[in-house]
């Protein structure tokens, strides 16, 4: 296999990508027109941003403010820099996330990493000063994550953008323009930009994405049991608890879909309320770069209490001890078989589409949004009802053609939602 270029995006169908970054901002941001359009990004994917502006300048955005990170600029300062500015190294950043905020803009994170080896490498040779950098980093979007998402005051995307280096990972026996050619193939399937009726397909999945929610709300489900595999654990929910999945609406009634593309429904569960064995089905990395093999983790009262782990394991510890709720669920997903990012059989080696292939469950920071009322609730009322708070909020996949999913406490007694790995019929489209 050749070597790694210097990244850059490589020629593919320009119709296709014109599409994707139009489905970014039309589907995805939902952009109005005189809304402002925030657009980050690495330094790798500056002609997508470049594209994903000149879409949003078409669609009549006030202004286009793009931020461009260098991860090798970042990993110098983490390997040279004084510890007070290795603090203070997302200031900047805070302030530019802020302005997402105070101006009710629209968010658009292009995530790819340039080198995915990067930030692990720097994290076991230099593991204090990388967990010091990435706490000042899991700080930065605190008004954007407390206001801007879980207050819903602003439309906020994430999707996927193609480097060299990830496309190697991903298809490591490929010549790396053809994995590059390869991986946004994939990309432009999962999100239909392969389609001449792209943003009418994207449509359709989204309103059957809320049709299964509104099923899954219809029963009033107050306990989760996942078992089969290794895992066998109960999942409380509290009764405020709601399911979504599929596109969202701010305050101010904009329309949005967060993740580009989606496959899950999911809720907040009580983060006391969590007993039993939860096994990883699938590797993940962790938002530092860190790539743990083989989890398997014990709750007890909600927290984790103990775990084993193939690979990975000691930055795993360091990871779920960033903070009080780092050990305690945020997040329950649930993702059948008939997604099509679990039929390409991959590990993309990145959270958007690993989480997107399999029911999964977060580590960390709740949402708010998954509560009845939560967007009005106090830190008093969210804690109340089981509502984690963390800095963190790290995906582990568990669902497979061995998991069901069942819930054991619901208003129609007990339900199968997923049976080994396939959504149950009354599930299934309509």
């Amino acid at each position: 296999m050749t070597s790694v270029p210097v990244p850059y995006i490589f020629p593919m169908n320009e119709t296709h990508l014109n599409r994707y970054a139009r489905i970014l901002v039309e589907h995805g941001a939902g952009l109005r027109e005189g809304q402002d359009l925030f657009i980050a990004s690495e330094i790798a994917h500056r002609d997508l941003a470049y594209q994903v502006a000149e879409v949003g300048y078409e669609l009549g955005a006030r202004s286009v403010s793009t931020k461009l990170s260098d991860p090798r600029s970042q990993a110098q300062l983490i390997r040279r820099g004084q510890l007070e500015q290795i603090e203070l190294a997302h200031e900047q950043e805070r302030a530019w996330l802020n302005q997402v905020v105070l101006t009710r803009g629209a968010m658009i994170s292009l995530r790819g990493e340039e080198d995915p080896r990067l930030m692990p490498t720097i994290a076991r040779e230099l593991p204090e000063r990388h967990a010091l950098y990435t706490r000042s980093s899991n700080q930065k979007g605190k008004l954007l994550l407390n206001h801007g998402i879980n207050r819903g005051l602003c439309p906020w995307v994430v999707a996927g953008a193609v480097t060299p280096a990830w496309a190697a990972l991903v298809f490591p026996d490929l010549e790396v323009d053809e994995a590059v050619d390869r991986l946004w193939q994939h990309i432009f399937r999962f999100t239909f930009a392969d389609q001449d009726n792209f943003l009418e397909a994207a449509e359709a999945k989204d309103q059957r994405l809320h049709h299964r929610r509104a099923l899954l709300n219809g029963l009033e489900i107050r306990e989760i049991r996942v078992v089969g595999g290794k895992s066998d654990l109960r999942v409380g929910l509290a009764p405020q608890a709601r399911w979504l999945g599929g596109s969202k609406t701010t305050v101010y009634g904009q329309k949005f879909n967060a993740n580009v593309p989606t496959e899950e429904n999911f809720t907040t569960p009580d983060r006391r309320r969590v007993d039993g064995t939860l096994a990883a089905t699938m590797p993940f990395r962790t938002k530092s770069g860190l790539l743990v093999k083989d989890l398997v983790m014990q709750f007890k009262d909600g927290k984790l209490e103990s775990f084993e782990a193939s690979e990975g394991g000691d930055g795993f510890e360091r990871w779920i001890d960033s903070d009080d709720g780092a050990r305690y669920l945020g997040e329950l997903a649930l993702v059948g078989q008939d997604s099509p990012i679990a039929q390409s059989g991959l590990f993309f080696e990145h959270t958007l589409f690993d989480e997107n292939a399999w029911a999964h469950a977060a580590l960390g920071q709740a949402y708010t949004t998954a509560l009845e009322g939560g967007e009005k609730m106090t830190a008093a009322e969210r804690e109340a009802v089981g509502c984690n708070h963390s800095t963190i909020h790290t995906d582990i996949m568990f669902g497979s053609p061995e998991v069901s999913i069942i819930a054991t406490d619901c208003n129609a007694g007990e339900v199968t939602l997923i049976d080994k790995g396939h959504w149950t019929e009354k599930f299934l489209d309509p």
